[in-house]
């Protein structure tokens, strides 16, 4: 079998799905980096707080890789750097937009690394990326919808009690009203930035900063009970990391 020789570094992580290679059977996965960009925009939420529109935003950036010549074929990875978006509703509480989505299997994806390319117009996936895509990704500019394939949005979240992580709970976009009366989420969308990352995520919520204080734990059933991943509810399959893109983890 011929050696293949490669300059640059290889992305720390990969996955497999839509595209990604995966850190599964690591081995057949050593491959060079091809060609690769990074997109730094905002998140921007928008809503009527009492008849007032409202927005607010986070900025994130995501590194798009190619990777090439690895033992299982050619394909790409991602590394998305960046935080849940804090959205005060004007006095009436708060929204984070976590960086994933909650899939119709119960698993927690990621969904801005898939939705930067469908906002915008780019139709292959990301093992797939091509020279015209990347090329697009460096030269993109403006405003746009946030769209993704599935026509779902970010997993929105709220805390009864934001100092007890115990008490998150997951909101539907169409029934922020129902929580928070007089406020209308209007919609989600992404601008192409050159600002700081956003990084004030672990000063508004402080327990997710293990290093600094005492981790507490989402709910999780008790030793020797067993539930199939389908049945569990929201609060028992996030976890903090979930708050970050993997590469601010």
């Amino acid at each position: 079998m011929p050696i293949i020789k490669c300059s640059g570094t290889i992305p720390e992580s990969f996955t497999t799905r839509r595209g990604l290679l995966t850190s599964f059977g690591a081995l057949a996965l050593v491959g060079c980096q091809g060609e690769t960009t990074s997109v730094r925009f905002k998140v921007i939420a928008s809503a009527i707080i009492d008849g007032r529109p409202v927005e607010s935003s986070s900025v994130m950036e995501i590194t798009y890789s190619k990777v090439t010549h690895s033992l299982i074929g050619n394909g790409g990875a991602t590394r998305l750097y960046g935080e849940a978006l804090i959205f005060d509703l004007g006095g009436k509480g708060t929204i984070y937009i976590l960086p994933i989505q909650h899939d119709p299997n119960n698993s927690l994806t990621q969904v801005y690394e898939d939705g930067v390319l469908t906002t915008l117009g780019i139709k292959n996936s990301i093992g797939s990326l091509s020279e015209a895509d990347f090329a697009a990704l460096r030269s993109a500019k403006g405003r746009y919808p946030f769209k993704l394939k599935t026509s779902r949005l970010p997993v929105i979240v709220s805390f009864k009690n934001e100092n007890d992580p115990k008490t998150i709970f997951e909101i539907q976009p169409g029934e922020i009203g129902r929580y928070f009366p007089g406020v209308q989420f209007t919609g989600l969308d992404i601008e192409i930035a050159t600002d700081r990352l956003t990084y004030r995520l672990q000063k508004r919520l402080p327990w997710l900063d293990t290093t600094v204080a005492p981790q507490k734990f989402f709910p999780r059933d008790p030793p020797g009970v067993s539930r199939s991943r389908d049945t569990l509810p929201f609060s028992y399959i996030i976890t903090p990391a979930r708050f970050f893109g993997d590469g601010s983890r």
